[in-house]
């Protein structure tokens, strides 16, 4: 198997790739831009947009965020504080 084997296939592809490559231009151009213009249509008609009441609520739920990250945060060092105090609790044992 030498590069005698590798010349036809390479010739037919140096036919095939550019015809693959125009017919699916071709497809996404005329079968593809109709599709994506009608469902753009019909999402504006339907009234998704980024309205000043979606912005809002974004903004009130980016605010939940921040204060759940702020209270995870209080709950970790409480956290440590009592493993902490744990650890230096003497045990009964030591007791003695």
């Amino acid at each position: 198997m030498g590069i005698e084997v590798l010349i036809p296939i390479f010739g037919v592809m140096v036919v095939l790739v550019p015809i693959t490559g125009l017919t699916v231009i071709m497809m996404l151009r005329l079968g593809g831009k109709p599709f994506i213009e009608t469902l753009a249509r019909e999402l504006r008609a339907s009234g998704f947009t980024n309205s000043s009441e979606n912005r809002a609520k974004m903004e009130d739920l980016m605010e939940q965020v921040e204060v759940l990250t702020s209270e995870v945060h209080r709950l970790k060092n409480a956290q440590l504080f009592d493993q902490k105090l744990l650890e230096a609790q003497p045990t009964a044992s030591e007791d003695g």
